[in-house]
């Protein structure tokens, strides 16, 4: 069971958990996803935070709920929380390296070259 912390409230860290178990394919699209209680028991959260993690991704279409059946999971949000996630990682982390990198005086080449072997060593070991 995943452990949360306090960098951010519980349910937006559950909603990116839900988020992740979509993108890892430990959820498929079109497939039901547990209900608030089933959720709130395997998280040992409150009901309540549950809610407003599945509210979320509702509002977010990344979910849709089935009046009286449950929540499931929509067809091509997989692809769509991919970009999103690829686009605030380009812009966020990835940037703020680059410009640390800059800063600290790290040829763009070595850059470049530090980038690539990581990237590798990564695909090689997944």
């Amino acid at each position: 069971m995943r452990r949360f912390d306090d960098t951010m409230p519980i349910y937006l860290q559950l909603r990116e958990e839900i988020e992740r178990a979509i993108i890892s394919g430990g959820v498929e699209e079109g497939e039901m996803i547990p209900s608030i209680r089933s959720l709130s028991q395997q998280y040992k959260l409150n009901p309540q935070t549950v809610s407003n993690a599945l509210s979320e991704l509702v509002s977010e279409e990344v979910i849709v709920k089935k009046r009286g059946i449950g929540f499931f999971v929509n067809d091509g949000v997989r692809e769509r929380l991919l970009e999103r996630k690829s686009d605030a990682f380009r812009q966020g982390e990835m940037s703020q390296c680059i410009r640390k990198g800059a800063r600290l005086g790290i040829d763009k080449s070595e850059f470049i070259d530090t980038v690539n072997r990581i990237y590798n060593d990564t695909r090689s070991t997944s």
